[in-house]
């Protein structure tokens, strides 16, 4: 029950970020990819920090409850059926852009923070 709670506050709270992120970037598509890609940079580290120095309890806050409540694949998927302005394209942008993030930081991050002694 305890995960579960967690969990959901950190999924209110990331909510929270990407609709604040919408206001920001106003445009749907750019407003989307930036939240994905926030996600997944943010994720990638949080990985990695969690493994070496977090709880279970932090790493269900932030992970599943979190990044997950800021990324918004649905969003990718409803945008991709606009095909006028290049749904597929679209698409394939966030896909490759989010892999080409967790290749870059997560090399860094595991440079950079420290195993917990």
């Amino acid at each position: 029950m305890k995960s579960l709670l967690l969990v959901a506050v950190g999924g209110v709270a990331g909510t929270l970020v990407r609709f604040a992120l919408s206001l920001a970037i106003p445009d749907d598509r750019n407003g989307t990819l930036a939240a994905n890609l926030i996600g997944v940079a943010l994720a990638s580290a949080l990985l990695v920090l969690l493994e070496r120095r977090g709880t279970p309890e932090l790493r269900h806050l932030l992970l599943p409850g979190f990044c997950a409540g800021m990324t918004t694949f649905s969003a990718v998927t409803v945008q991709v059926f606009e095909p006028a302005s290049g749904g597929a394209l679209f698409l394939a942008a966030n896909i490759f852009l989010s892999l080409l993030i967790v290749i870059i930081v997560l090399p860094i991050s595991r440079k950079f923070i420290p195993v917990h002694k």
